[in-house]
């Protein structure tokens, strides 16, 4: 676990991040930034995800500080789903984006315009959507790991306290 957050802004490693060094000291005043309890984790879980699908690329990490001091989420989750969308998936994610949010548009019988409002509306609809449900995956699987996580430490307590 440690490998994969060495690379993403922590309190201690913030200050050489690009964009975000000019706010370090505001990102330091504030725990919720940087806290791995439930409420922020899964905030940071949500707002990551409905992120990372939209057609912001290239502006997702200052969005995503902005998303986790807003929502009181945790930054180094929120810039890590952001991770999502790299190069190498842009054009898939945005293709299926763009397909899912036509098949919205279709299912909500929205009315044709024109041509480029329906393009960005269809990415916006369709990233909404992926956002939303990569999200339940992911708080899912962040429910899992919580509760594997106490099953393991009641099973490994000192001195058999805790087993049967």
């Amino acid at each position: 676990m440690r490998a994969l957050l060495k690379p993403l802004p922590r309190r201690a490693n913030i200050h050489r991040y690009p964009v975000l060094k000019r706010f370090a000291a505001y990102a330091r005043r504030y725990p919720f930034l940087w806290s791995f309890r439930d409420a922020p984790v899964l905030r940071a879980i949500y707002l990551g995800s409905l992120l990372t699908f939209m057609p912001s690329y290239g502006l997702q990490i200052p969005i995503a500080f902005a998303a986790a001091c807003l929502g009181r989420a945790n930054l180094t989750v929120t810039v890590a789903i952001q991770m999502i969308n790299n190069p190498l998936t842009l054009g898939p994610i945005y293709i299926a984006t763009y397909a899912i949010g036509q098949a919205l548009m279709t299912l909500l019988r929205l009315p044709a315009g024109n041509a480029a409002v329906d393009g960005a509306l269809a990415l916006i609809l369709g990233g909404a959507a992926a956002g939303l449900a990569t999200a339940v995956l992911l708080h899912g699987l962040w429910a899992a790991g919580r509760f594997e996580a106490r099953r393991f430490r009641q099973r490994h307590r000192p001195n058999g306290a805790g087993r049967p």
